[in-house]
């Protein structure tokens, strides 16, 4: 047999102590482990694409007068009705120029109704100038927050909420205001704007607010923090002169039965609209 043969052979089989050393480390093998599975997580409930859609609160906007707005759900709801009322900017006035009040109870009298926020309008900012507000939420519990908000092109209000970025688009057929959460298409909130629009007084309807399920909407604070920069956007329009309403026909009427039908279940989009209707 030649040298390279032995060679090869003592290369290819493996030595007789690598073997035993081999069976030393190797961990051992216990049979009874075979059929144990390990532990997983319970999964997450699954929601259909109904109960996604389906509004959380429905709420319409009625103006008793012009410097007043009163917002009343339909049927029961946890946050209650609002009272947002307004007064004149004065110079160097510290007023917020629109204060929010929660009434939980019609029957109550107004020395019961509870604070809610106040709201501010800024004049000053860095350039370019665009229209700025703040307001400033109350909670007895937690302290007071403030919440800045900002609308770049003078239609759509941004504010910033524990870091996340909600806007207010103005939109169209019908007009409306549709709350997302910036890079998201789904709807947060819609107000749709009545037949009266911002020029409704003497306690005509405004418009109808839709808020849907969200991180946003699931507690008051939240829904709080909607309606503050919902009526925030409605009077710099009115300010503004931008007075935004419907035609008959333009937005669902609603049943005398089912109020909640007048609310469109479908948070889908509908075409941004950059322009503005005069009244």
């Amino acid at each position: 047999m030649s040298a390279n043969t032995i060679l090869h052979r003592q290369l290819d089989e493996p030595s007789t102590h690598s073997a035993v050393l081999s069976q030393q480390h190797a961990p051992s093998y216990d049979a009874s482990q075979r059929d144990e599975l390990p532990d997983y997580e319970e999964p997450a409930p699954s929601y259909g694409r109904e109960t996604y859609e389906a509004p959380v609160h429905t709420y319409y906007l009625r103006a008793p007068d012009k410097k007043s707005l009163m917002v009343v759900p339909y049927g029961p709801s946890s946050s209650g009705s609002f009272k947002i009322t307004s007064r004149s900017c004065r110079p160097f006035s510290k007023k917020p120029e629109m204060e929010v009040w929660r009434t939980v109870r019609a029957s109550l009298p107004a020395t019961d109704d509870e604070y809610v926020a106040g709201i501010w309008f800024d004049t000053d900012g860095p350039l370019p100038w665009c229209p700025r507000a703040r307001f400033v939420r109350q909670d007895p519990t937690e302290g007071n927050r403030m919440f800045k908000m900002e609308a770049r092109n003078f239609s759509d209000w941004t504010v910033s909420v524990d870091g996340t970025l909600y806007t207010w688009l103005l939109e169209a057929k019908p007009f409306s205001l549709v709350l997302r959460q910036n890079g998201r298409q789904d709807t947060v909130a819609r107000f749709n704007f009545s037949i009266h629009g911002l020029v409704a007084t003497g306690g005509a309807e405004v418009g109808d607010l839709t808020i849907y399920q969200d991180r946003l909407s699931q507690d008051r604070a939240g829904v709080d923090v909607i309606l503050c920069g919902l009526v925030t956007a409605l009077l710099q329009f009115k300010k503004m002169g931008r007075h935004y309403k419907n035609e008959p026909g333009a937005v669902p009427e609603r049943a005398a039965s089912l109020p909640e039908e007048r609310v469109p279940l479908h948070r889908t989009a509908v075409g941004q609209f950059w322009s503005y209707q005069q009244g």
